[in-house]
């Protein structure tokens, strides 16, 4: 009898699969967050990975600097500079119409998520639960990555902010 070919079939990965697993391998396009992140101790940041194919898979984090840390985060996966834009030029919430969103290098952004993480979690807050998808859109929190000095809460000390009514459902449930 002869023996069978084995076939090497390539499955593909759903989304968060492969943010999982490969979205580190992606080349940074761009990151930005929003020009008055520190007087509001709300940063709004997106950091944008590009793809072989040149579409884009993104991160999104609302970053509570004065108290909570990582308050919310999504991703969006394989989409078109189109999609990258819109979703830039439509994520600023209504109320903060002249906020405006800047280009920033990637160890500040970095800096900015995992400091605010660590300063919230010493007053008993938690990542919102989407990081654990989101934080493979990041680097790894090494000691490769530039470490900066960066001010969280007020004067050392947590401040913390009412935003219910200001704040942008971005929370989308990534693992459904």
């Amino acid at each position: 009898m002869a023996k069978k070919k084995q076939q090497k079939t390539q499955a593909k990965l759903n989304p968060i699969e492969y943010i999982k697993t490969k979205a580190r391998t992606l080349p940074i396009y761009k990151c930005y967050i929003n020009t008055d992140w520190q007087e509001k101790g709300l940063a709004h940041i997106i950091i944008a990975r590009q793809h072989s194919n040149g579409k884009f898979t993104f991160g999104v984090y609302v970053v509570d600097t004065f108290c909570k840390g990582l308050d919310g985060t999504t991703a969006r996966f394989n989409e078109g500079i189109e999609v990258l834009e819109d979703y830039i030029a439509d994520y600023i919430p209504q109320k903060e119409e002249f906020l405006t969103l800047i280009n920033i290098d990637y160890v500040l952004a970095h800096n900015i998520i995992y400091g605010a993480i660590a300063f919230a979690e010493e007053y008993g807050y938690k990542p919102q639960k989407n990081f654990e998808i989101t934080q493979y859109i990041l680097e790894e929190d090494t000691e490769d990555i530039e470490l900066m000095e960066i001010e969280f809460g007020v004067d050392g000390k947590p401040m913390l902010i009412d935003r219910t009514n200001e704040e942008e459902e971005i929370n989308d449930d990534l693992e459904s």
